[in-house]
C-alpha cells in the first residue's frame, strides 16, 4: 500500500493496534432497549450512525456485543467506508465488526484512517464473494496503517475527535433546519406540525 507519510510514522498491522471482539449473543438474549446497529445503521463515508433499540429491529440472528469506543466497520460491501465510533455500548449486525483500540484515545483516527479511501482500495483487492463482497476479518487484521510518533498521538487523536464531533453537530444542524422548512410549509398550508 502506498500511503505518503511524514518522516516518524511507522506502518503497523491493524491487528496489532485492536483487539477484534467477536463476542456473539443470541437474538433472544438480548434486551429490548439495548442499542443495535445494523450495516443500514452506518452512513457511508461520513462516520456517523443512527441505531435502534433491539426490540423494535425484529432481530432473529446471531449478533455481536460491542462497547463504547469500539469501532464497527463494515466488512460487507467495503468500498461504502462504513466505519464508525460507538458512542454507547450495544450489539450490532454480523456484516459490522467491533474492534477495540489497543490505545482507547486512538479510536477516532483509527476510523477516519479506517475510512479513507487510500486504504479502501487496499481492502477491495482482497474482497471476496461475487454477490455479496465482503472481506474477511483475519485480512482486515493484516493490513498495516501509518501510525504518528508518540509526539503528534495527542495533538492528531484530538484533532480526529473534534473532526467526528463537528459532523455529530453537523448532522444535528440539518435535521433541525429540516424540522423547522417542514413547520414552515405546514405553516403556510395552515396545517399545524403535529
Amino acid at each position: 500500500m502506498t500511503w505518503p507519510t511524514p518522516p516518524g510514522w511507522t506502518w503497523t498491522p491493524i491487528g496489532e493496534l485492536v483487539d477484534a471482539t467477536r463476542t456473539q449473543v443470541r437474538a433472544d438474549a438480548i434486551d429490548d432497549d439495548c442499542l443495535y446497529v445494523g450495516l443500514e445503521h452506518v452512513e457511508p463515508r461520513a462516520g456517523l450512525y443512527r441505531g435502534v433499540r433491539a426490540g423494535s429491529a425484529g432481530l432473529r440472528s446471531v449478533k455481536l456485543r460491542f462497547a463504547r469506543g469500539d469501532l464497527l466497520f463494515g466488512k460487507l460491501r467495503p468500498n461504502l467506508r462504513k466505519c464508525v465510533v460507538a458512542e454507547d455500548d450495544g450489539v450490532c449486525s454480523t456484516d459490522l465488526v467491533p474492534l477495540r483500540p489497543l490505545d482507547p484515545d486512538s479510536a477516532h483516527l483509527l476510523a477516519l484512517q479506517l475510512r479513507s479511501e487510500t486504504f479502501i482500495a487496499e481492502v477491495v483487492r482482497r474482497i471476496g464473494g461475487a454477490n455479496l463482497p465482503r472481506v474477511g476479518v483475519h485480512d482486515l487484521l493484516t493490513l498495516h496503517l501509518p501510525v504518528p510518533p508518540a509526539s503528534d498521538r495527542e495533538r492528531l487523536h484530538e484533532l480526529a475527535r473534534t473532526a467526528a464531533a463537528t459532523r455529530q453537530a453537523a448532522r444535528e444542524l440539518t435535521r433541525r433546519v429540516e424540522d423547522v422548512d417542514r413547520a414552515a410549509a405546514l405553516s403556510v398550508l395552515g396545517l399545524s406540525p403535529e
